[in-house]
């Protein structure tokens, strides 16, 4: 449970530090330069996701509460519209420029269904976790960009472009991809 938590709190951090000190980040990508930030910043997100993905299928899952019936529903309903949002942050599609920010409220609602229906320790803390760490984003980044950025342009070819990913994506977890990266198969 240790790595699973320190996972957690290296993704975490290393996606808050942009927001929380951006005095800081500038100063640090204009000594690296670009491309060195960028590689850094990769290279401890690839780090943060292997203690998150090593973590998990160490710890032992330990209940915590009683699960609710309608948990699969609601989880088989949110996640292609999870992973839907999660593609919709870049590139110029409606979601982007009415949502502002789907690829965090994506992450959230992933975070929220899959606690309706994982209700052990490690669950708390990976999906609490990070759907924590969505919903700070979302208010700092609101609170500080408010009404100073435009909006960004959009196009129906965009947003069918999206929403094809993150449908492919949905197959592509559901049929084989969940099972390899969580050990869990979803079929």
């Amino acid at each position: 449970m240790i790595l699973l938590t320190l996972g957690v709190l290296l993704f975490t951090l290393i996606h808050l530090y942009p927001c929380f000190a951006t005095a800081h980040r500038a100063r640090l990508r204009e000594r690296l330069g670009e491309n060195r930030y960028k590689g850094l910043f990769s290279l401890l997100v690839f780090v943060a996701i292997g203690c998150i993905l090593a973590g998990w299928r160490s710890a032992s899952p330990m209940p915590l509460y009683f699960l609710p019936a309608w948990g699969p529903m609601l989880v088989m309903a949110a996640m292609p519209v999870a992973l839907i949002l999660l593609c919709a942050g870049q590139g110029a599609n409606h979601l982007r420029r009415w949502l502002v920010h789907p690829q965090l409220l994506g992450t959230l609602l992933w975070a929220c269904a899959h606690l309706a229906v994982n209700s052990e320790a490690r669950s708390l803390v990976l999906f609490g976790g990070i759907g924590a760490w969505a919903l700070v984003s979302i208010v700092w980044i609101s609170v500080r960009d408010w009404r100073t950025k435009p909006r960004p342009a959009a196009t129906w070819q965009g947003t069918g472009i999206s929403v094809g990913a993150g449908l492919m994506l949905t197959a592509l977890l559901v049929f084989w991809g969940h099972g390899w990266l969580t050990g869990i198969p979803l079929h």
